[in-house]
């Protein structure tokens, strides 16, 4: 069986270039809080810099600094199968990638504020969202090959 690329597909590198730009964001929020907080490269907030901060001011730091490093490990992944999930099933897939970037707009909103605890509420649903794509490419690219 070929693949053929469809007009759907679109939507799925619409959601990629969503979860691409929410990441960059993430990372910017970094530059941001480096320059309020006083936190000077190559300090990731446990150096010489961050130990002039006030406890709050270093734990603030710290969380906005989790995030943006969070949504780093992950993207390269959820990509991935955002994209070879969407081969397959173009309109879920999209779909899942919008509900990864809701879950992860929750996880960072929550940790910002509230600190490990807050991530709580979008944590699942960004990780039930990549672990379904995950399955919806294993096993369609399963059933096209090695059950074909």
């Amino acid at each position: 069986m070929a693949i053929v690329i469809g007009a759907n597909f679109g939507y799925c590198v619409l959601a990629a270039v969503g979860i691409s730009a929410q990441c960059f964001l993430a990372g910017m929020s970094v530059t941001l809080a480096r320059k309020k907080y006083k936190v000077a490269y190559p300090d990731n907030g446990g150096g010489r810099f961050s130990d002039k901060l006030s406890d709050k001011d270093w734990i603030e730091f710290n969380n906005i600094k989790r995030v943006s490093d969070n949504y780093s490990e992950n993207i390269g992944m959820v990509l991935s199968m955002l994209l070879c999930a969407g081969l397959f099933q173009p309109i879920l897939a999209a779909s899942l990638g919008g509900t990864f970037i809701l879950g992860k707009l929750a996880y960072g909103i929550g940790y910002i504020k509230g600190g490990p605890k807050g991530r709580m509420l979008g944590a699942p649903v960004a990780a039930l969202s990549f672990f379904a794509l995950t399955f919806i490419a294993g096993y369609n690219a399963a059933i096209t090959t090695i059950f074909a």
